[in-house]
């Protein structure tokens, strides 16, 4: 037999495997959170639920009106962090990207310290120094803590678009007269837009997956998606607890889908 052949048969039956079972890891999942959030009861020994009923939804949107207003407020919340993370990311990495300016290591290191200690470290250390500098509004410090926490990941992709070609193109404008907010909006943004869209997204779902955080600092007054999930799932509403998963899957996916329609007009507006 030719070890090459064999070689290369038994490499394409291997990637088939794994291409298949990489497919199977993603909608198998999904699969059983459409199943459970429509099941009303599934009793042992049943393979699949016998009862299925839209309870879980109607009690989210119509029946528990203090659920629905934690549910929007979340969301609201988690795209203002998601803004306010995207700002300070930019002028982090414009000031990383900038040469001749002393103190950039030392930046970079605070900024990506947040992703080298555990969550629940890094939640007491910023409980810790919110009490110490006086900040005691939980909205406050779950607001600034979040940013924290998802800035590293921001920066990392805006770091990524602030190449040396965009600084030629900046320069390239302020020769021809834009300066200011002009060269803002017609130059730096659509070149950093492909790395903004990723940036905004990853702290959009840091912050609403957040749990933790959420927890320690908010007190139980600031809810994240999680943190609402969570006692159903302790409690066995499985049913309620995958309708929460559907949203927020919904809402991730219909801001991806504006973000990149944004995008594709930017770029039709570039030509």
């Amino acid at each position: 037999m030719n070890p090459v052949k064999y070689k290369g048969r038994a490499g394409g039956i291997f990637y088939l495997l794994f291409r298949n079972l990489f497919f199977l890891s993603l909608v198998l999942p999904l699969f059983f959170l459409l199943l459970f959030s429509f099941t009303e009861r599934y009793a042992w020994p049943e393979l699949f639920p016998t009862s299925f009923s839209l309870r879980s939804f109607k009690s989210i949107l119509f029946q528990r009106k203090a659920l629905f207003q934690d549910t929007l407020f979340s969301m609201v919340f988690s795209l203002l962090v998601s803004l306010c993370t995207v700002l300070v990311a930019f002028c982090t990495a414009k000031y990383q990207n900038e040469e001749g300016l002393k103190g950039k290591g030392l930046v970079a290191f605070l900024v990506n310290f947040p992703i080298m200690i555990p969550a629940t470290v890094f939640a007491m250390g910023a409980q810790i120094l919110f009490l110490k500098i006086k900040i005691f509004n939980p909205f406050i410090t779950v607001f600034l803590a979040h940013v924290l926490y998802a800035l590293p990941y921001a920066v990392s992709f805006l770091q990524e678009g602030m190449s040396r070609k965009m600084k030629l193109y900046e320069e390239q404008a302020r020769v021809m007269g834009a300066v200011g907010g002009k060269l803002f909006w017609k130059i730096s943004l659509p070149l950093l837009y492909p790395y903004i869209f990723p940036a905004f997204m990853m702290s959009y779902i840091l912050s609403m997956s957040q749990y933790i955080l959420t927890l320690i600092l908010g007190g139980g007054k600031v809810k994240s998606l999680s943190l609402i999930m969570v006692p159903y799932i302790q409690s066995g509403e499985r049913n309620l607890a995958s309708a929460y998963g559907l949203i927020f899957l919904s809402i991730s996916f219909l801001l991806f889908f504006l973000l990149d329609f944004l995008e594709k007009g930017i770029q039709r507006e570039r030509g």
